[in-house]
């Protein structure tokens, strides 16, 4: 099978992908601005198709000509002409100066502002404070340095492509890079048929919502205030299940982030009204924290009625104890460890030499070595013969109980009724 990544426009082809798939399946959620670039996209010429691409995949919308050279795409004078007639690329976009500084090299940055900088021969990110200061205004790469002479393309459609990646992957910190891990193999992605009633998005509405709760994961990460962020959380109106989730998820990062700040009377709040899994668990536990011991026995006895997974099960089974012990009940008592019986075997010693594990294996796959009778015939099921050998994994130097669980997960649903006792096998001994 030929590799995508031979081809040298293969981002190209990844890109047309995604136009396609959203032409298919969200044209209804689509606007009037973003079908209208999906139809004139594929209009223009490959080189200017293959442009915008590389621009749109690349950090930033800013661009200095010179840093636009790709082989397969050509003069870039000429591919970059349909898209400023477009007016999805323009040449006269403004930069403040801290963008202007990450596009100029050193030696450029001493050529236009050399007579502010005090420190020649430091180094070129201690001049940003400095200068930014001193060049508040915006202005054209032209305007900033006229010695250069180089033009600047800057993006004008990013936000656009911003919203057809979140409409395809679902979220944004995915991005176009995905599909060069998946050609190369380090990604893989079960192919999965979807029907238009399992569309993430229903309406425009939808999308509105999502980017608004990623804003809002934004100004979290960035250490905005809670109250703030939780106000806008909380602002979202929806009847859109999977966006539920999401805030749902949301919240219960911001719940375990007030846990870890101690803000457990925050935490507490957000929990109750937060319906993401494990979001019960970490109330109770911080209502144990906050020595409220009463309540979180109460919630935890209710969640043992109905856990909402084998997690939170596992879960109560350590923590109703400890909560009844400090509500002043009696202490639970220990569960009596079962017997073991043991099945001491003498193997002869195998040629050629194998494992332990496989000469038991092999043993007790013969019909001299099974272990359990075969399980008698019943209507509509014929008797069964014999059980076909247990995998190396199941066959263990294992306490009774632990080889009984193991036979058991690696034997036919039969098997349970067969076992009438945990079985311990080892090889004592090699004979003579």
């Amino acid at each position: 099978m030929p590799n995508p990544l031979d081809d040298p426009l293969y981002y190209l082809h990844n890109f047309r992908q995604v136009l396609d798939w959203l032409r298919l399946r969200y044209a209804d959620v689509l606007d009037p601005e973003e079908q209208h670039f999906i139809q004139r996209f594929d209009s223009l010429p490959q080189a200017s198709q293959a442009l915008l691409v590389r621009m749109v995949m690349r950090k930033g919308v800013h661009f200095r000509a010179g840093k636009l050279d790709y082989a397969e795409i050509g003069a870039v004078q000429q591919a970059v002409a349909p898209l400023l007639d477009e007016g999805w690329v323009t040449d006269q976009g403004l930069l403040a100066f801290d963008e202007l500084f990450g596009l100029l090299q050193k030696g450029e940055v001493l050529d236009a502002f050399g007579p502010w900088i005090e420190q020649p021969r430091g180094n070129k990110t201690d001049w940003l404070a400095p200068l930014s200061v001193q060049f508040p205004e915006l202005r054209t790469l032209r305007d900033w340095c006229p010695a250069l002479g180089e033009p600047l393309y800057s993006l004008t459609v990013m936000d656009l492509c911003d919203r057809l990646r979140l409409m395809f992957f679902g979220n944004l910190y995915q991005d176009w890079s995905e599909f060069v891990l998946a050609d190369l193999g380090i990604y893989t992605y079960e192919k999965v048929e979807f029907c238009a009633e399992s569309r993430g998005l229903r309406h425009r509405d939808d999308l509105h919502g999502l980017l608004f709760l990623h804003q809002c994961q934004q100004a979290f990460e960035a250490g905005e205030p809670l109250d703030g962020v939780l106000t806008q959380v909380a602002s979202l109106v929806t009847d859109n299940p999977w966006l539920e989730k999401r805030r749902a998820k949301l919240l219960f990062q911001v719940g375990q982030y007030c846990e870890r700040s101690a803000e457990l009377g925050l935490a507490a709040s957000i929990y109750r009204c937060c319906a993401y899994p494990g979001a019960r668990a970490r109330l109770i536990r911080v209502l144990e924290r906050q020595a409220h011991f009463a309540q979180a026995l109460q919630l935890a006895l209710e969640a043992q009625q109905a856990p909402e997974s084998a997690a939170e099960q596992q879960h109560l089974l350590r923590v109703v104890p400890r909560l009844v012990r400090k509500t002043g009940g009696p202490a639970a008592r220990k569960a009596k460890p079962r017997d073991i019986v043991r099945l001491d075997l003498e193997l002869p010693l195998p040629d050629p030499p194998m494992s332990v594990e496989c000469c038991v294996q092999a043993h007790l796959s013969t019909a001299a070595g099974r272990l359990f009778s075969p399980v008698p015939a019943w209507p509509g099921r014929p008797a069964q013969r014999g059980l076909p050998p247990a995998p190396r994994r199941a066959v263990r130097r294992l306490p009774g109980p632990t080889a009984r669980r193991a036979l058991q997960n690696h034997h036919p649903p039969a098997l349970p009724r067969q076992m009438g006792h945990p079985v311990t096998v080892r090889v004592l001994e090699r004979a003579e």
